[in-house]
């Protein structure tokens, strides 16, 4: 009996190993969902809105077990009672980025983490989360979409989800959701006495705080070429009034602009203001930027006892992301900019865009030239200077230039361009511009020279033999023709 026991017991003792081995074969392969369950539901914001209200329906999940996309989930409600206006993701799941269709009494949304990336077999096993996803295992809200209820609704609006779609894990793996609710709210028939903003924005302004409807005082800075902003105020109401002063005409210094909101009741009110700064200087605040050699430059304004220099005009140009003052010579594409570069005193600089260079602006160290700006260099030691020329020096628009001369009167100088290359220039008096200097080959002239004076020298020596020979002729002729008479 003993030994019957004890075969049972070791049959049984054999087939849970073998069930174990079995099992730690296969679930390697097999994705678990244990504890992976999501139940979702709705909530509004606001149980008896009026007409024109804004009601906001979240879809909230009891847990978020690092979900990277998501639907498209698919919520209904009543387009004859209320009309969509928007949809916000929830503030924990700010790298996701959504997509929404309308359907017949539908919205449909779908998420996904802009962020994530997969990495894995083709079949999609071994899949590993290359980025560090969101995960919870507390409420989390998925998204908040906003309706407005209509003008003619009446009685309740029902809201519940009808699918949810898919919810994929940063492992690949899809969870299991469950809907636990849905929801209806309750049209009051009481005039609204609602008086919140919404949305308030300033075109291309920003304003500090953030926007947010309970708060009703706000800041912000604008250019001094900021004269006017448009201003728009949504009310939380569709048929509250709003009406907006102070955004035009904005004065140097503080500026208030009020946006004062009336609730349908035409009781209830509610007064949003900015306080804006519009700043004399031209500069933005902070602006600067890095020269090719990386060196950081202050944008700033001129003071107010700068003098243009003269033939430049003052015109706005974009410098990086910043729109400046500069200071503009028609046909050169470089500009004076005050700066200040952490070291000097701020003064102008001469700026190209394209090279990224700066250099101190001295007047007399300058020549300007269409599409050339030249600057007054020292000779390196040891350079060769052109032969036949030698040192001089010429007063040019009022500025003197050590150079040299040549015995055809040519002045050149050594100049430097706007990207450090050095060379001698040679000026040219009637256009008034500096060109390049090429130095000419004689070799050529000299030896038309002498020949020149060889053949010269040959047609002198041909001509008085000529002369020669005519005068010997003529005398031999003459003695010819008159004999002299012999003596007898």
């Amino acid at each position: 009996m003993r030994t019957c026991y004890r075969d049972i017991l070791r049959k049984v003792i054999t087939s849970a190993a073998l069930v174990a081995v079995l099992i730690s074969c296969i679930l390697p392969h097999v994705r678990v969902n244990a504890d992976r369950l999501i139940n979702l539901s709705v909530r509004a914001n606001n149980t008896d809105p009026g007409v024109g209200d804004i009601v906001t329906v979240s879809v909230i999940a009891d847990n978020f077990p690092d979900i990277v996309r998501f639907g498209p989930m698919k919520i209904h409600y009543d387009e004859d009672l209320a009309e969509y206006v928007s949809v916000e993701l929830g503030g924990n799941i700010a790298s996701f980025v959504y997509n929404t269709s309308l359907d017949t009494n539908f919205i449909n949304i779908s998420a996904v983490d802009q962020y994530f990336q997969e990495t894995g077999d083709e079949d999609g096993s071994n899949t590993t989360p290359a980025e560090v996803t969101y995960s919870s295992d507390s409420q989390t809200i998925l998204l908040s979409v906003s309706f407005r209820v209509k003008q003619d609704a009446s009685g309740q609006i029902p809201f519940w989800i009808e699918d949810t779609g898919s919810f994929v894990s940063a492992t690949g793996e899809e969870v299991t959701t469950v809907v636990d609710n849905s929801i209806s709210v309750t049209i009051s028939d009481k005039v609204s006495d609602d008086c919140d903003l919404v949305m308030l924005k300033l075109n291309n302004v920003d304003i500090e705080p953030a926007f947010s409807p309970d708060v009703t005082t706000y800041n912000a800075t604008v250019d001094r070429s900021i004269t006017d902003i448009a201003v728009n105020a949504t009310p939380s109401n569709l048929w509250a009034g709003v009406i907006i002063n102070g955004n035009s005409n904005l004065q140097f210094g503080r500026n208030k602009i009020t946006i004062s909101v009336t609730a349908l009741d035409g009781v209830t009110t509610k007064e949003y203001t900015v306080n804006v700064n519009r700043r004399e200087g031209y500069v933005p605040e902070g602006a600067g930027f890095e020269d090719m050699n990386g060196i950081y430059y202050t944008l700033l304004d001129a003071p107010a006892s700068f003098v243009i220099p003269e033939g430049y005009s003052f015109k706005m140009r974009t410098v990086g992301v910043y729109t400046v003052p500069a200071y503009v010579k028609e046909g050169v594409s470089s500009v004076l900019l005050y700066l200040y570069d952490g070291e000097n005193p701020p003064g102008l600089y001469m700026y190209n865009s394209d090279l990224k260079t700066v250099v101190p602006y001295v007047p007399d160290n300058f020549f300007v030239r269409k599409s050339m700006v030249l600057l007054k260099t020292e000779i390196p030691e040891g350079l060769k200077i052109p032969s036949d020329f030698t040192p001089a020096s010429m007063e040019i628009n009022g500025t003197i230039y050590e150079g040299f001369y040549n015995w055809e009167n040519d002045f050149i100088c050594y100049l430097s361009d706007e990207a450090g290359n050095c060379d001698f220039y040679e000026y040219d008096g009637v256009e008034n511009i500096f060109f390049r200097y090429v130095p000419v080959d004689k070799t050529a002239e000299k030896t038309y020279s002498a020949l020149l004076v060889v053949f010269m020298i040959i047609i002198v020596i041909e001509t008085a033999f000529i002369v020669t020979i005519v005068i010997i002729v003529n005398r031999v002729l003459s003695n010819r023709n008159n004999p002299r008479p012999r003596r007898v």
